[in-house]
């Protein structure tokens, strides 16, 4: 059985040729040898980057990306054998995906990003992760979003594309963090005390590591206490970070109270606004005028009285035309 193809014009894509059985067999023979080498490279590919940087969305993806291009490669050398000109084929494709592309931008931009994380490797699978303010523990990267399980349990999906602009903060790329308290004790505590009460506390915590070391340091005067600031260090890991802080507050309670060094808190005066007094000025109001440096104070300049006297005379009454010195 014979088909006949129009004869190409400027706007046919087909070749002015006769078309036989075994011209379709051998290009459904090209596209299914195509299909099934894709499969085969990509299951491949896939097993030789799981096992070199770890099974995840990368090797899925890219194992994908290297099947979808032997299949394009092979349904263009099916359309060839069949008498299909590809070039402008290849045209209307690509202006067709120039329309899809732009219709499904945000889906573009969630995908490109994923490729991004990929390759950047900011995060991987089973770190704990701070995403704009989003806490989670990162379970998958797909095309599309970032999973996250939440620190309650929840399941959070971020677009990759919020990710990928955003702050990343990996709170778990690293075995250990450094944390803060703040503790605040009263005006008339002796300071050294304080300190060496602190020190001491932190030693009973021993969760907070020692290498490195911790440390007290004085932040400044503050509205009602004189403030210090513990800075220790702990296993990354949200639960660990919590665990000492728990055992660290309660260590620092103890240690001050051991010490009767009292642990400042705001107090707030109650005043009913009546006094039976007369008042700091007792009721007399004067002029206000108080001295101002480099207003009221200025330097005193000593001048010299102007003396006057009639010309061709001296101060002592002499005529200097008649005065035999002269």
């Amino acid at each position: 059985m014979r088909h006949w193809l129009p004869t190409q014009t400027d706007g046919n894509v087909l070749t002015d040729e006769s078309l036989t059985g075994g011209d379709w067999l051998q290009a459904g023979a090209i596209l299914v040898g195509a299909i099934v080498l894709a499969a085969v490279a990509s299951r491949l590919l896939r097993r030789v980057i799981a096992h070199g940087i770890g099974h995840g969305f990368a090797a899925i993806l890219t194992a994908r990306l290297m099947g979808y291009a032997i299949v394009l490669v092979g349904l263009f050398y099916s359309l060839t054998s069949l008498g299909v000109r590809v070039g402008p084929l290849l045209g209307a494709l690509g202006l067709g995906g120039l329309v899809v592309a732009l219709a499904l931008q945000p889906v573009v931009e969630n995908f490109v990003g994923s490729v991004i994380l990929q390759s950047r490797r900011p995060f991987t699978i089973g770190d704990t992760v701070d995403l704009g303010g989003t806490v989670g523990v990162v379970a998958d990267i797909d095309a599309r979003t970032t999973l996250l399980t939440g620190l309650d349990g929840t399941q959070i999906r971020v677009p990759n594309a919020n990710v990928v602009s955003t702050t990343i903060i990996n709170l778990t790329r690293s075995p250990i963090r450094r944390s803060s308290l703040a503790v605040g004790v009263a005006y008339d505590t002796d300071l050294q005390a304080a300190a060496e009460a602190l020190g001491e506390a932190i030693t009973r915590a021993p969760r907070v590591l020692r290498d490195p070391p911790p440390s007290v340091n004085l932040d400044g005067f503050g509205d009602s206490s004189i403030g210090f600031t513990i800075l220790y260090w702990h296993d990354s890991d949200v639960p660990s970070e919590l665990a000492t802080r728990h055992d660290l507050v309660i260590a620092v309670h103890q240690g001050l109270a051991s010490h009767d060094i009292t642990i400042a808190f705001p107090q707030v005066v109650v005043w009913s606004g009546e006094s039976d007094d007369a008042g700091p000025y007792e009721r007399r109001l004067d002029q206000v005028h108080n001295p101002y440096p480099g207003l009221d104070e200025r330097p005193t300049v000593r001048r010299r009285r102007p003396q006057w006297r009639r010309s061709g005379r001296r101060s002592d009454g002499t005529d200097p035309a008649t005065d035999p010195a002269d």
